[in-house]
């Protein structure tokens, strides 16, 4: 670190009193030029304490908190680098590392530091893997959230850097997007998107198995993302449901990013294990590695037509908590006819469960010759009317197809209906509302059937602080909205929201 073009203490000890004298007295002078930033941000911050205590707090205050604390952190850092260390000697290394009582403490002061001029506040670690460090951050100017990934590699595989410039040429609905990197200095890290919805595992569990049409969709969004990725010559291997997104919109999304590249592409326990349950078999026979571009495309479609069974069943088609367990079902599957026909028969008896089953051959020559082929075949599924929809179901898609600030209206009404609600939701509560609105309203499109399935909804950390009386609020106001928006809404639609709402409201008050 360069040495202070001023040292006062050095200027002193060198007998240079009233050189030292003159050089404080310029540092005071230095500090009084920062005198109007620190006022500005006074101001700014008493105007948001005002607005807490006048109760008008809202998502503009906390976004304006959050600028200010990021603003004066940038003058800080701009304070030790042009004035600071002009005058004193600031480079104790031994104290810097005596005050880091751990990892993490270490990873934070520098992932911190690396982050302020990018705009980024690190607001929380959500989990660490084998692989990386997630981190949840906050850009200070938007609002927006993103994810910092920290590489706990020591040293990076030599493929990664032409693969993360391919990454950033990127543009694709259901691929998670790259913001941002660091990879010439350790630790390493890259800022992806911030996903407001759940991982497709948690969404089935919370929602259970999903409607034909819609496994179908994600499907096609899937194998269309996944196309896309092999034609950038990006290899990715990490289709599992825990690594796929569902978003705001309810659309799939996944990450292009491969951690399995970033080291020395060892399979951990854990990642052995994912390909146990969602790999293909020639992946697994040669433990993940050694397959070409065109025999990837082609794994590729096993893992899709395990994807696809999950969500439409709901249940792994492999599985097991031990890899043991899973690999006895996977043997089973493959030597035991009357297993396999037994396992598959869930599936649709049409083309839509056709295609899942071609996904499944164990020969890899049996299924599609292409991911593009595998899209064809879905294509025109995911164009065909579907007479079996309930009137409500069709309901709710037309509102949403009509006015595409839909779920934000409904929030904004039932925040006028229920003031005492709002203090409950965080910022980035709110910004999960629409994916936890989707979620709610496919439980009680099929309520009957999802009993269990509401209770776990309303019993959660967040929704249990509410009472029946204010769910009767939350269904007034929904079915409300709906009469609203839906553009061709008649008095089938209406009795069947009605019905909906009074069986919601039975299970509800008889939870009470």
């Amino acid at each position: 670190m360069e040495q202070p073009v001023q040292n006062i203490e050095q200027l002193v000890r060198d007998n240079k009193l009233e050189e030292a004298l003159t050089a404080l007295s310029d540092f005071f002078k230095a500090c009084n030029d920062y005198k109007d930033d620190l006022i500005l941000s006074q101001r700014r911050l008493a105007n948001v304490q005002k607005a807490f205590q006048q109760a008008t707090v809202g998502y503009e205050a906390d976004l304006e908190r959050n600028r200010i604390a990021l603003g004066f952190l940038s003058l800080l850092d701009e304070f030790r680098r042009e004035t600071l260390r002009k005058y004193f000697d600031i480079a104790d290394k031994e104290a810097f590392f005596e005050g880091m009582t751990s990892r993490d403490a270490v990873i934070h002061e520098i992932l911190d530091t690396r982050l302020r001029p990018k705009r980024y506040l690190r607001e929380l670690q959500l989990l660490e893997g084998n692989s990386s460090i997630i981190y949840r951050l906050l850009n200070a100017d938007t609002g927006r959230h993103a994810i910092a990934m920290v590489l706990k590699a020591p040293e990076l595989h030599h493929d990664i850097f032409d693969e993360v410039d391919r990454l950033t040429e990127i543009r694709h609905r259901n691929i998670i997007k790259l913001l941002d990197h660091e990879l010439t200095k350790f630790p390493y890290f890259v800022v992806t998107e911030y996903i407001y919805g759940e991982n497709l595992q948690n969404s089935i569990d919370i929602v259970g198995p999903r409607p034909e049409a819609q496994a179908i969709d994600w499907l096609y969004q899937l194998t269309d993302a996944l196309d896309y990725l092999r034609h950038k010559r990006i290899l990715h291997t990490n289709i599992r449901p825990s690594k796929i997104y569902i978003d705001d919109e309810w659309q799939v999304m996944i990450s292009p990013f491969d951690l399995n590249k970033v080291g020395s592409g060892e399979l951990t326990y854990r990642r052995y294990r994912d390909m146990c349950q969602y790999g293909a078999p020639e992946l697994l026979a040669r433990d993940g590695a050694g397959l070409e571009q065109k025999e990837m495309t082609i794994a590729d479609q096993y893992s899709l037509g395990l994807i696809a069974y999950k969500v439409l069943t709901g249940k792994d088609l492999f599985h097991g908590i031990m890899v043991h367990d899973i690999l006895e079902n996977r043997n089973k599957f493959i030597r035991d006819k009357h297993f396999r026909a037994e396992k598959l028969s869930v599936l649709p008896q049409n083309e839509a469960g056709q295609i899942i089953r071609q996904l499944l051959e164990e020969d890899p020559a049996a299924r599609f010759p292409s991911l593009h082929k595998v899209l064809r075949a879905l294509h025109p599924l995911t164009r065909q009317d579907q007479p079996d929809l309930s009137a409500a179901r069709r309901s709710y898609r037309r509102c949403l197809a009509s006015n595409k600030t839909f779920i934000r209206e409904f929030y904004r009404d039932l925040y006028q209906n229920l003031p005492e609600v709002e203090q409950h939701f965080t910022a980035l509560g709110k910004k999960r509302q629409s994916a936890m609105l989707q979620m709610a309203v496919d439980i009680l499109l099929d309520v009957e059937e999802k009993k269990a399935l509401l209770l776990n909804l309303v019993n959660n950390k967040v929704h249990a602080q509410f009472n029946a009386a204010q769910f009767k609020v939350f269904m007034d106001t929904l079915v409300a909205k709906i009469e609203q928006n839906d553009p061709i809404c008649d008095q089938d639609v209406i009795r069947e929201w009605e019905a909906i709402r009074q069986k919601t409201l039975d299970i509800m008050y008889s939870k009470a």
